[in-house]
């Protein structure tokens, strides 16, 4: 009852006038005079916390529909998804029906919409710095300015991720030497600390995620979003079990709950709960939220490396 009670006050909404615990009352004439001594006429409704620990719940539903006061069920130890729910009763047993939590259909379209609008215009106004960029890249250590990698993405679907380059030339032969030296919990993911392939040029570039930017050409593509899971190599994705593959059920982004809640910090399964939270819950506005929250990190530059 404690917790159900903070649970509405919190909410700025409702003022709790009283509290009433069902479950102590063994029968229906104990429970019945215990409801007759309250006012009703000072409520607007009544909340039931616990349904099935109510005794003679069949008695409780007349009395409370024949007085005259809107009341409600609260499942306070549900945590549902903040999606659409449609409430439905089937062979008299109360549901929570979602539907699919996928991007599809429109919300695809929304998503993929806001997606070229922002890339566009970030595109246009960062286009002087990236060729700024591109010509440190070059003048630092030899080889190509952007760094290709096969990557796996929607639906499994392999493309090239497009990223400054902040490593050596041969730094995908070197990781195999390195493998040992994985500092990200799991085992999927492949990061380390003071990676020695990283060039000088490189950290920084790094250290605030200014090596992502070229992913706007992916996004304008259509083979990322500016916000979804990350896109991982075919190597992190051999790994994967079978409970993993959900996040390729949407488009990948350039950054997410991941970044914003750790980044290289954050440990492998970790980044699978965050993966699942955001596809539960993904809304144009979460979209909104994270990208704002991802330039405070990157300001900031913790958990990058």
């Amino acid at each position: 009852m404690k917790s159900s009670k903070t649970l509405l006050e919190s909410s700025e909404v409702y003022l709790i006038a009283g509290q009433l615990d069902l479950s102590k009352f063994s029968h229906n004439e104990a429970l019945h005079h215990a409801l007759d001594k309250i006012n009703y006429k000072e409520l607007d409704e009544v909340f039931i916390c616990s349904w099935e620990a109510v005794k003679g719940a069949a008695s409780l539903y007349w009395k409370l529909r024949t007085i005259g006061v809107n009341w409600r069920i609260l499942p306070i130890n549900i945590k549902l998804p903040a999606r659409q729910a449609e409430i439905a009763t089937i062979i008299g047993v109360p549901t929570i029906r979602f539907a699919q939590s996928a991007i599809v259909g429109i919300d695809f379209f929304s998503k993929r919409v806001f997606d070229i609008l922002v890339s566009s215009l970030l595109l246009a106004i960062i286009g002087l710095p990236l060729l700024v960029i591109a010509l440190l890249i070059k003048l630092d250590s030899p080889g190509a300015i952007l760094y290709r990698q096969t990557r796996v993405g929607l639906k499994g679907n392999h493309f090239k991720i497009c990223k400054f380059r902040t490593m050596v030339e041969n730094a995908s032969e070197l990781q195999q030497k390195l493998e040992a030296q994985n500092e990200i919990q799991g085992g999927i993911l492949f990061k380390i600390k003071d990676d020695p392939r990283i060039t000088r040029i490189g950290k920084y570039l790094r250290r605030y995620s200014l090596d992502e930017l070229p992913q706007l050409f992916n996004v304008l593509r259509g083979e990322m979003s500016l916000v979804g899971p990350r896109p991982l190599p075919v190597r992190d994705v051999a790994k994967f079990s079978q409970d993993h593959f959900f996040r390729q059920e949407v488009l990948p982004g350039i950054t997410g709950l991941w970044q914003v809640s750790g980044r290289s910090d954050t440990g492998s399964e970790g980044v699978f709960d965050l993966d699942f939270e955001y596809i539960e819950n993904w809304s144009l506005g979460l979209d909104f939220k994270i990208l704002l929250q991802t330039v405070q990190v990157v300001f900031q530059a913790k958990g990058a490396y």
